[in-house]
């Protein structure tokens, strides 16, 4: 599989896709600009508060209590997966198939 980088700086290849949600967020989510962070995103879109951690406390945390930094990591990694499926996979697949063009291309259209 050959990846390629774009004009916009992104690595792309024809027969693979790269879905990218901060992409959707920036461009179709229709939320303030202050409000695309993953954290902002969950609250406003999918009514999720996921797990909160200080940056400060990461370190001391992998010593300390481990189990907590992992619920962390697992929180934000549900949240990007259910922030992909419920939105940005069935927008991007349905536009897409409407104006005919691959799912990267759609994504990252101006």
């Amino acid at each position: 599989i050959e990846f390629r980088k774009d004009a916009q700086d992104c690595y792309l290849s024809r027969p693979c896709i790269h879905m990218d949600c901060i992409k959707w967020v920036k461009r179709d989510s229709y939320l303030p600009v202050g409000s695309h962070g993953l954290k902002a995103v969950t609250k406003a879109k999918l009514r999720y508060n996921s797990i909160e951690i200080d940056p400060e406390d990461m370190c001391r945390l992998t010593v300390e209590q481990p189990q907590t930094l992992s619920n962390y990591s697992v929180s934000d990694a549900i949240a990007t997966y259910c922030l992909y499926m419920k939105y940005v996979h069935t927008f991007i697949f349905a536009l897409g198939t409407i104006i005919s063009m691959r799912p990267d291309e759609v994504l990252r259209k101006r």
